[in-house]
Formats: structure tokens, C-alpha cells, sequence
């Protein structure tokens, strides 16, 4: 149906090795973010093989009687929930933690994770069911270490990441303009997912102690992987996260295959933490992004990592929302820092949260990953998270860090140069630590030694930089504060200190499906996100943006784009309403559109929710076309969230399925820019991009979608057959003359909307006639078509639905 983007051929190229990080052996060189060399790879089985173990996490729709039970229950809903659903599927169920009113952890034994969670998904009252996977992290004040050249074990540059671009540092994030603007404000909470933090180092502190960590909360629920002796509580402190060969050895324990060798305690949250906030101009130890901002450790891993059903209970916690068993939490956090993932696309149970977070206000950054090339992990690859990709000083992609389209910005993410054993490490990213190898000992700074790297420490350099955009400009909308992100970032290197080396790719596959390694490269907005991130220039633009909504208006199909060719949305955006138009196909395969008019929900202006309706009416070619025979049938609903000018998220419940897509705008020309207004001026307006049908409504009821890029339109008309049953047919049409755009008449069947996967290759395109617009004005258009024979033509103008403003393009 939509017509294909131009495609650009891409040469494989082949990646030579980099210069760094230096090779140094076991955790010393990895300091404590999720390794170079993912150890996650090896630790997915951590049951005795004898007995299979399943672990999932199981939504319930919203009405449910499983949820109506709950008043009945009390606080044992959890455990009578997976009871009620075990007798359904003959199953013994054991209840694990809620997530949510709606969600929770089941277990199973003697079969694996993806088979339960594929029995409950047949259950009518599931909304959703995903293995409970683990994650794992990702491994000029006067402030002492701030400067360069310092000795001892360095490294010699200092905290070189945050000065300004001088020399051959050429990614540092210029951080000193922003502080010009605002150090930060207390007010402004950073929520950080990780292992905990040590309250005792003398950079971060208690709030109560002239610090700015705030309590937090330990939402580790199994007692292994806590390491502390219980469950879920309110002391958010790491004990360490160390691993004995003894402990990855033993078949029958929690740890059994979790890495390949022993692993000192990694203090990964007590790093990141300091990269974020910092004590900063306090005469000693670093220098941080936020210094005055506030930080909220939610402690979500620990020995081997931790539990997808931990993590999101954090995100949800971190934000002010509700998770059963839990307190209340009273210090909200406006920015999530996730320096931790896992390999694999977006599981349902990470973009349900993803989404209600984005829709209360608060952004998600997240590392993209360290497993050297490949593809973003999740849970960076969600829909609406910001991912962040790790470059070298020289402003190359890193070795180890991942990359692809879901990229939003990247940030240094530590490198060494140097490859000589016992060589100093050039430029690591200096923080927070501690020195003990397995419990806490004393507070320290990782050094050229002892260094960090990874892209578990280019996510807090964005993190921090967000809170101080939110400090200049609290009314930021998450998806302001991406654009701004990506608006002000510098361009990427177009040269190495290594010499030549290839362009960043897409992530690559060999013949045998295997992930093909990208080292060092150079990296393009398609690989990389949108540049090197420039914290000044983000700050100072944040304190004087606007707050209104961006423009969302245009064609959108599936994300990556293509991926599910055939079908699509178009959106109509007059101010805060948008009406949409879906177009896809019911459970026959045939063509099927339902539609929307959609608002704002809450005080996020970037995400808009209405119902969803199926339309009958007169035949298309009724003579005359009688609106009052025209009925609508609300199916379900459906939530849009835009987390940039090219990227959001489709949620839709129909006829009881619920789905989630990634979507993303279509570009098949040069993009319009589209702009509302109170008075606009339709009828000298050269571009005819908007929704269309018979003046007055005197035919409501059906209706012509024009997006126009260039000198061609892709119309979607929305009608009905002759049955009476919803219809749609499309046409690329080509400017023949001033005014005049033709081309054939597409009628379209393919995979049904609920389809997993929708296959495009299962699309069927037949031409059924012609279509002509013949434009007198910018609000006057003759619609002459041929559809199986029969010709007709309509007067048509544009659809005011929010009068008497309207959105011309341009």
C-alpha cells in the first residue's frame, strides 16, 4: 500500500580492531559496568538444568474479573490470581510479586519461561505475558580531579568528558555553558536504576547529611540476588555484587552459569550516581553534571543482575505510581537513569511502563549497550526512550557500544588508547566507587587503573544534563527535551586518531544469523542518533523553548520503517486534537480503516488518547450519499506517544487485543512544515497536505486523507464498498499540471491487524481505477475517480474539525 522510502545502498565494510580499551584482565578493566564482553550471554540459565524453571510476568485487562475478585481477596490477590489462572491452563502457579494493580510475577515448574508465558497470552482475561528476563548493568569547579594532568594514577586528563571540545578531545560534553544557566535545582529528582549506592562517599552523602541522595528503595525481591539477607525494603545501600567461582560452579544454586569466572562487587550504581550528582566546588574528589539536583537510588540489581518484574516495579515506584507492598514514594523523579539492558526487542511489559511514564512527564534515558556493535538492547530499544550510544574522545563510536536507528544522542563512554599491558587507561570516565573487591571498604574514585567504561557511564552524562534542562525549564515535555537533545548536539567525527577507519552500519548478521562485531567506526545519525551530546547548548536552548506541542501531522507507518509495509495512520493535527485515520486490514484480510479524534492526556502534550470507531455507510457510489445511514461503533481505543518529529508509539485495544507498534513518520519526499493557526489562510495555500471531504459535511461520514511532500500526493480515501462495510483505497498521485495530480487507484489486502508477525510480504496490491485532484485554490479540489468502472466526482474541501483554526503546510 505505502509507497517503499527510497532506499540507499550501504557497502558492508570490514572493522578493523581499535585502540583500546587497554587489556586488562577481570573486572579491573571493566570497573564495574556491564562488560565489554556482555557476561549476560552465559547467565540466562540459572536453574539446576534438571528441573526447568518458569518466570512471567502476566498483565491482566482491565476488566478482568480476575481484578474485580481483588476486593473479595484482600491482600492475598496476588497468590489467588495465579491460582484462578493456573486452574485454567491445568497448571500449578505460584504467585510472584505484583507489579501493578494489573500485573505480576508467575512461576512455573517444568517448562520454560517463553512456553508459559505463550499459554497465559491464550488466556481471555491476559493482556499481556513475557518472560521475567534478567538485565544486567552496562558496564571546571575546583573540585581536585576536574583538571588535567593528574598523577598518581590518573588518568592524566582528568574528568576530560566534561570540559569543553579542545584538541584531540573532541566528544567531551561541554558542560561549563550550562552551568552558566543553572547548576541545578533541588527540586528536580533523578531517579538511577542500578545496584544501589554507598551513602558513606564523601561526593554524594545523604540529603540529611549535606548530600543529595535521597533514601531510595531496595525493590530487589529474591534474597540471593539482594545479597542482603531479605527481600524488598527501604535501605537502598549496595552490599555488593560479587560472584565466586564456587557460586557460578554449583548446579543446584541461584548463580549456577552466571559469567564465566569470579567478579568483584562492580559499586556500578555508586558510579553512576557520581557522574549524575556529585558534591561539586567542594574542594575535593570530582566534579559532576547536576550538582544540585537530587538523586533517588532505586536499587534493581544485584548478584547476577536482576529481574525484568524488579526493574519495571522500580521505574514504576520511581515516578510516584503505585506497586503493591510497597510505600508510597514521596520524592517523584522527572528523569529515569537506566544504565542496564539485556539483549532482545522491547518486551510488552517494559512499554507498558515506558509509556505511562512518558505520559505522566518524566523522561527514560538508557545505555544502548556494550556487546560491540550489535543491536540496541532493551530496554533502550522501547518507544520513547532515550537511547545513548558511547563514543571515544575522538568523537567515534566506541568499540563496545552498540548502535542502530534507535539511538537518540551519544556521550563519551570511556576509552584507553594504550594497549600495552600495565599501561595506564587514557581516557576513562573518572567517578565514584569504593575499594572493596566483595563488601564495602572505603569510598574511592576509579582512575586510569581502575577505570570505567562503557555505556553504563555515556547514559548518566544525558541523565544529568536533563535534570539541569528540566532546572531551567520545569514545564519540558519528555519529548521537548529529546528534541532539544537532538537539535543542539554537535556533529559526529569524520576522522580517527587510528587512522582510516570504516563508517558506522546497521547492525550486521552473517550467513548463520550471528551478530557480526562493528569496533571503532564513524558514526552517522542512522547508527548514532543525532549527534555528540553539547550539554551547554542544550541547557541554554531549554531555558527559553516553548512548551506547546510539535507538530505530529503527517503519514506514519510501522518502525523500523517498512518493517510492516501495508498498513498505516494518517494524522490530522488541528492545535491539541488530532483525528486519525487508521488503515488496515479486519480478520478476513480485507482493506479496514478505523478512526480517532484524539486529545492531550494529562499535561503531556505529546501523547493524545480517544476511542476507536468502525464506520458502515452508503456504497461509495450511492447516488446521492445520505450521512444519516451512516452508523459508528466505538472497537476499542488507542493512545499515540511521540517521543520526536520521526518516532512514537501506537497502543491500541480492539475487540479485546491490545497491542503496542513503534511507528515512525514516512518520508517519500521533502517533510512540509506544517504549521496552526487561528486565521489560517486555506485558500493560497500551495501545499494541499490535510484532511479532506464535501463542504458542510453534506456527505459525512467518508473522507480523502492528502499528505503532500514535493511534487506528489499519497491520498487515503476512506469509504465504503458496496456491502456497506468500511473500505479504503490509496493513490500515489504525480503533479501533472499546476494544480492537477493523478495516478492509479490501489485496492489492498493483507495480514489481519492483529497478526504477530505482520508479514508485508503477505500484502496484495490491485489497481482498480484512477483518481484526479484538480486544485482551483488551497480549499477547493475536484475529486474525480474510476472505481471498477464506475466514475464519479466530488467537490471536496478541507475538514475543519477544531474551527475556525486549521494547520497549513508548507
Amino acid at each position: 500500500m505505502y509507497p517503499d522510502p527510497v532506499s540507499l545502498s550501504r557497502t558492508r565494510l570490514t572493522v578493523p580492531p581499535q585502540k583500546g580499551p587497554c587489556p586488562f584482565t577481570g573486572l579491573a578493566a571493566l570497573a564495574a559496568l556491564l562488560a565489554i564482553a556482555p557476561m549476560h550471554l552465559a547467565a540466562q540459565a540459572i536453574a539446576a538444568p534438571s528441573v526447568e524453571e518458569a518466570r512471567v510476568i502476566v498483565k491482566l485487562k482491565s476488566d478482568s474479573s480476575l481484578l474485580l475478585d481483588r476486593a473479595l481477596v484482600g491482600n492475598a490477590f496476588p497468590a489467588n490470581r495465579a491460582l484462578m489462572l493456573g486452574q485454567r491452563l491445568g497448571l500449578a502457579l505460584t504467585a510472584g510479586q505484583p507489579l501493578s494493580e494489573q500485573a505480576q510475577v508467575v512461576f512455573a515448574s517444568g517448562m520454560s519461561s517463553a512456553e508459559l508465558a505463550r499459554r497465559l497470552t491464550l488466556d481471555g482475561d491476559v493482556e499481556y505475558a513475557v518472560p521475567d528476563e534478567r538485565r544486567y548493568h552496562f558496564t571546571a569547579p575546583n573540585d581536585p580531579l576536574y583538571g588535567n594532568g593528574l598523577g598518581g594514577n590518573g588518568p592524566a586528563a582528568g574528568q576530560w568528558y566534561l570540559r569543553a571540545p579542545s584538541g584531540a578531545v573532541q566528544s567531551s560534553i561541554n558542560v561549563e555553558p550550562a552551568w552558566n544557566v543553572t547548576t541545578g535545582s533541588p527540586s528536580v529528582v533523578v531517579a538511577d536504576l542500578d545496584t544501589g549506592v554507598r551513602f558513606e562517599h564523601p561526593d554524594l552523602m545523604a540529603v540529611t547529611a549535606g548530600g543529595n541522595l535521597l533514601p531510595g528503595y531496595d525493590m530487589i525481591s529474591d534474597v540471593d540476588v539482594a545479597n542482603d539477607g531479605d527481600g524488598r525494603d527501604a535501605d537502598a545501600s549496595d552490599p555488593g555484587d560479587w560472584l565466586t567461582q564456587a557460586e557460578i560452579s554449583q548446579k543446584n544454586g541461584p548463580f549456577f552459569q552466571c559469567g564465566t569466572s569470579p567478579e568483584n562487587s562492580s559499586w556500578h550504581g555508586t558510579q553512576t550516581a557520581g557522574l549524575i550528582a556529585a558534591l561539586t566546588n567542594n574542594g575535593i574528589g570530582m566534579a559532576s553534571v547536576g550538582r544540585n539536583v537530587r538523586i533517588l537510588p532505586v536499587r534493581v540489581l544485584g548478584k547476577c543482575g536482576g529481574f525484568d518484574s524488579d526493574i519495571i516495579a522500580g521505574m514504576r515506584w520511581a515516578v510516584g505510581m503505585s506497586v503493591p507492598g510497597v510505600p508510597a514514594n514521596s520524592n517523584p523523579a522527572k528523569v529515569i537513569n537506566m544504565s542496564l539492558g539485556g539483549e532482545g526487542s522491547c518486551p510488552a511489559s517494559y512499554q507498558d511502563a515506558v509509556n505511562a511514564i512518558i505520559a505522566a512527564g518524566t523522561v527514560i534515558v538508557a545505555s544502548a549497550g556494550n556487546s560491540t556493535g550489535h543491536a540496541v538492547g532493551a530496554p533502550a530499544n522501547c518507544v520513547g526512550v532515550i537511547a545513548v550510544a558511547g563514543l571515544r574522545h575522538v568523537g567515534t563510536k566506541v568499540g563496545f557500544s552498540d548502535l542502530g536507528a534507535e539511538i537518540a544522542i551519544s556521550a563519551p563512554g570511556g576509552n584507553c588508547v594504550n594497549t600495552d599491558a600495565g599501561s595506564p587507561c587514557l581516557y576513562p570516565i573518572l567517578t565514584t566507587a569504593n575499594s572493596g573487591t566483595t563488601t564495602p571498604v572505603a569510598p574511592i574514585y576509579t582512575d586510569s587503573f581502575n577505570p570505567s567504561l562503557g555505556t553504563s557511564f555515556s547514559a548518566p552524562l544525558v541523565s544529568g544534563t536533563v535534570a539541569l534542562m528540566f532546572s531551567a525549564q520545569p514545564a519540558l515535555t519528555p519529548f521537548q527535551v529529546r528534541l532539544t537533545l537532538e537539535a543542539t548536539a554537535r556533529p559526529f567525527a569524520t576522522v580517527s586518531d587510528n587512522g582510516p577507519v570504516p563508517q558506522c552500519t546497521a547492525p550486521q548478521f552473517d550467513s548463520t544469523g550471528t551478530a557480526v562485531d562493528q569496533l571503532e567506526c564513524l558514526c552517522t545519525i542512522d547508527t548514532c542518533g543525532a549527534g555528540m551530546l553539547d550539554a551547554g547548548a542544550a541547557v541554554s536552548a531549554s531555558s527559553s523553548a516553548a512548551t506547546t506541542q510539535v507538530p505530529v501531522e503527517g503519514l506514519w507507518w510501522s518502525s523500523p520503517g517498512g518493517s510492516e509495509a501495508g498498513w498505516g495512520i494518517n494524522l490530522a493535527q488541528q492545535g491539541t486534537v488530532l483525528f486519525a485515520t487508521w488503515f488496515t486490514y479486519d480478520l478476513t484480510g480485507k482493506a479496514w480503516w478505523l478512526s480517532m479524534t484524539a486529545t492531550q492526556t494529562g499535561s503531556n502534550p505529546d501523547v493524545y488518547s480517544g476511542q476507536l470507531f468502525q464506520t458502515h455507510g452508503p456504497a461509495f457510489s450511492a447516488t446521492p450519499f445520505d450521512p444519516a445511514l451512516v452508523t459508528r461503533t466505538p472497537v476499542g481505543s488507542a493512545t499515540l506517544s511521540f517521543s520526536d518529529l520521526d518516532r512514537g508509539s501506537f497502543n491500541y485495544v480492539v475487540n479485546g487485543t491490545q497491542q503496542t507498534k513503534a511507528i515512525t513518520r514516512q518520508a517519500f519526499g521533502p517533510l512540509p512544515t506544517c504549521v496552526y493557526q487561528a486565521q489560517p489562510d486555506l485558500v493560497d495555500a500551495i501545499n494541499y497536505q490535510d484532511l479532506w471531504w464535501i463542504a458542510g459535511g453534506a456527505e459525512s461520514g467518508w473522507g480523502v486523507n492528502l499528505i503532500q511532500q514535493g511534487d506528489n500526493i499519497f491520498a487515503t480515501w476512506f469509504t465504503y464498498d458496496t456491502d456497506g462495510t468500511p473500505m479504503w483505497l490509496s493513490v500515489t498521485a504525480a503533479k501533472s499540471a499546476a494544480g492537477v495530480y493523478s495516478g492509479p487507484l490501489i485496492r489492498t489486502a493483507g495480514p489481519s491487524f492483529s497478526a504477530v508477525p505482520f508479514n508485508p510480504a503477505l500484502v496484495t496490491r490491485s489497481t482498480v481505477g484512477t483518481a484526479t485532484f484538480t486544485f482551483s485554490n488551497g480549499n477547493a479540489a475536484m475529486f474525480a475517480y474510476s472505481v471498477n468502472g464506475v466514475m464519479q466526482t466530488k467537490q471536496i474541501v478541507r475538514q475543519l474539525f477544531v474551527p475556525p483554526a486549521g494547520t497549513i503546510c508548507h
